[in-house]
């Protein structure tokens, strides 16, 4: 942030990182600087990391779903198991058809 003194106020961008610098007297935005994407500005010695770390994110993701997965069909088949158990100790009754309401 800027200084009381100054007159402009410099705000980083939380998603993006790009910089703007701001009058909040005027309220208007003086200056814009975009971001530097690393990947715009990577040697070919720096892609083979990249690309090593974009696939271990890639497969840390991919294990946190199969994981709540796993855990989401746990679960279904014990409440499968708890309803099928509960509709043993009640009798079937007969259908109520539309022909039967009349």
């Amino acid at each position: 942030m800027a200084e009381s003194g100054e007159s402009t106020i410099q705000v980083t961008c939380p998603c993006c990182n790009s910089t703007l610098l701001v009058d909040p007297r005027a309220g208007t935005v003086k200056e814009w600087k975009e971001a530097k994407d690393p990947r715009k500005t990577a040697d070919l010695k720096d892609a083979m990391k990249l690309l090593a770390d974009e696939k271990a994110r890639v497969d840390a993701r991919y294990q946190e779903i199969v994981k709540t997965d796993k855990e989401k069909g746990a679960t279904m088949d014990k409440k499968f198991k708890e309803f099928l158990e509960k509709s043993q100790d009640v009798p079937p009754t007969k259908p109520l058809r539309d022909v039967d309401l009349d």
